[in-house]
């Protein structure tokens, strides 16, 4: 039983798997979450936010009137060489239009930071740094990382495609900037959709 095991997964890793090849690398990104902000009574408030919200708040800024013309993408390897995007993109184009988030220095052995894998390299877990890179409602320009990401990834292969399957949660803040006039702290759970290109 040891050998048969020994022998699949030497099969596995010598031509059966290669995550490099995999078919897409921009999915639909999936967010639910809270942001938390103090009113003018000073009383923190609640507001559900979705991945919705976000694409709204980047399309008013970007004057888009039509959310069917955008989309919100995790993109894999989107912010070389430091890591994943979540991106605003042109539905027809794939067109990068604004990058939402960095999801940063989640294995940079020259920062000390290290994903954890599984023998395959077909899973893996780690702590990536978040990035805002504009002011909007919910993020502002900072050139140093704004919160964290707890992030699952596993690439999964059916027939010649090789898919992802990305999840985990985040957390970030706001700092005010423009109409933002209190500190805001944002907070939910993230998956991929669709695959996108």
């Amino acid at each position: 039983m040891t050998r048969l095991i020994t022998i699949a997964a030497a099969a596995l890793v010598l031509g059966g798997f290669d995550v490099r090849a995999q078919s897409y690398t921009e999915y639909k990104f999936v967010f639910s979450g809270t942001a938390y902000q103090t009113n003018s009574a000073g009383v923190i408030v609640a507001t559900h936010i979705t991945d919705q919200t976000l694409l709204r708040d980047r399309a008013r800024l970007g004057n888009i009137t039509n959310l069917n013309t955008i989309s919100l993408v995790y993109h894999i390897g989107g912010g070389p060489p430091y890591g994943d995007t979540v991106d605003v993109i042109s539905n027809a184009t794939g067109q990068t239009l604004t990058t939402q988030f960095g999801f940063y220095f989640g294995s940079d052995a020259a920062l000390g930071r290290t994903a954890v894998t599984n023998l395959l390299q077909t899973q893996e877990r780690r702590v990536d740094y978040i990035y805002t890179f504009d002011n909007s409602t919910y993020t502002y320009a900072n050139g140093d990382s704004v919160g964290a990401a707890f992030t699952y990834k596993d690439f999964v292969k059916v027939s010649k495609t090789t898919n992802a399957i990305i999840n985990g949660t985040m957390s970030w803040n706001v700092t005010p900037t423009g109409t933002n006039t209190r500190p805001m702290l944002c907070t939910g759970n993230f998956s991929l959709g669709r695959p996108m290109y």
